[in-house]
């Protein structure tokens, strides 16, 4: 990937001021992040292991978080 390609990337994933308003913990946000970078303008299709790995994070923890997400609809 080159410079210009990596720059232009990394400026089309900012977090969505809304985000903020929702008061997520750190996990669910991590989640979220994790989700917003794998999906781009599609859609996600991670396993839930592979997030909980990734994120450093028990499959509880993991679970726990996205169902936090999903009663606040913004990983729809």
């Amino acid at each position: 990937m080159t410079a210009a390609v990596k720059e232009k990337t990394e400026l089309n994933q900012s977090v969505k001021r809304e985000i903020d308003d929702y008061e997520l913990d750190p996990y669910q946000f991590r989640i979220y992040a994790r989700i917003t970078r794998r999906s781009g303008n599609s859609e996600a299709w991670e396993s839930i292991t592979n997030k909980a790995c990734a994120c450093r994070m028990s499959l509880s923890r993991t679970r726990l978080a996205l169902q936090i997400l999903n009663l606040v609809e913004i990983t729809q």
